[in-house]
């Protein structure tokens, strides 16, 4: 009896990655993979790890769909790696790879901060601090006693010393003793940044 002979399943994909994919942290990844071959192929999924998925499922962040679709939810530094698409049938087998790269940016202040900021005792004060980076900078301000404060916490002092949400600090009702050095601080994974000021309250 002669043996039968068909094509192998073939991988189309659009757009087609050639030199990978990168992709910023936090942000949802769509690797798609449709196949065109008969029999109808099946589709398997191998992740960086070495993690194989056989079938539409989800796991965690990630999601194999029925279409043939990958969907990663809010990237992370160790999602980066290569993902692989395999469409197998009868005939043979056909595979993709995707090289997946997380875009991260160390923090930087980006606002403009003087070594020397003049304040009238009794006079409200902002120092701002605004800070870029990918994954989203904390930002946090050292006073000059030393005592830190961040985001949703309220430290008092004479004078009235607190944090805006958007991370500048405020002193309400500066006073003689509230003259000194403040620290902005931004950090993230990556690493820290910080900007400084003399408040000198006349």
């Amino acid at each position: 009896m002669p043996a039968v002979f068909g094509p192998r399943p073939v991988l189309i994909i659009f757009p087609l990655f050639n030199s990978g994919m990168k992709i910023t942290y936090g942000l949802n990844l769509n690797l798609p993979c449709t196949v065109d071959g008969w029999p109808q192929a099946s589709i398997t999924w191998i992740l960086p790890n070495g993690v194989v998925l056989d079938k539409p499922q989800t796991i965690g962040r990630i999601s194999f769909f029925p279409n043939g679709t990958l969907q990663l939810r809010q990237m992370a530094t160790f999602d980066k790696g290569t993902y692989i698409c395999k469409a197998s049938n009868s005939f043979g087998s056909s595979a993709l790879s995707y090289p997946v790269t997380v875009m991260v940016f160390p923090p930087q202040i980006t606002s403009t901060m003087t070594s020397i900021t003049r304040a009238y005792r009794g006079s409200p004060v902002m120092l701002k601090c605004v800070a870029t980076g990918i994954p989203k900078p904390d930002i946090s301000w050292t006073l000059p006693g030393r005592t830190t404060l961040v985001p949703h916490s309220r430290y008092t002092v004479q004078g009235g010393i607190h944090m805006t949400e958007e991370g500048s600090l405020v002193i309400q009702n500066p006073v003689l003793m509230n003259s000194g050095i403040y620290k902005c601080n931004a950090k993230n994974a990556l690493g820290t940044d910080f900007k400084s000021t003399y408040l000198q309250v006349v």
